[in-house]
């Protein structure tokens, strides 16, 4: 009977189909991790009321992975020193503050269900 699985090898064929299962959902979650992390490059890119197509088209992401640990970045490649600036608004220099362009915020609050979404999709 080759559907039968004795007592002795019960274990090793358990572990063989947890062994398979991990490595699905960790090549899911770094698939994952990716595609997330490129939406949100690209949301970024048109986020937000102000001019500026330079400070938009600069949105990148770079995956990093370890060992059992994947992790994305998204960030403004040539002009991250204004991404502060423009979320939160800046004192000017004869007094007053400028307009604050919330932008970046709630493209980070929608990331995490994303992520959610779409790795529950993939398993």
């Amino acid at each position: 009977m080759s559907g039968t699985i004795s007592a002795s090898n019960l274990s090793s064929v358990v572990s063989k189909y947890l062994q398979e299962y991990s490595k699905e959902v960790s090549d899911a979650v770094e698939a994952t991790t990716e595609t997330v992390a490129q939406k949100a490059s690209d949301e970024l890119k048109g986020a937000g009321t102000f001019k500026g197509r330079k400070y938009r088209n600069s949105w990148t992401f770079e995956v990093h992975q370890k060992v059992g640990y994947t992790d994305a970045v998204v960030f403004n490649k040539k002009h991250y020193r204004l991404t502060h600036l423009l979320e939160f608004g800046h004192a000017k220099q004869n007094g007053g503050r400028t307009t604050a362009f919330e932008h970046i915020a709630p493209i980070n609050n929608e990331v995490g269900d994303m992520f959610i979404e779409e790795l529950e999709r993939r398993i």
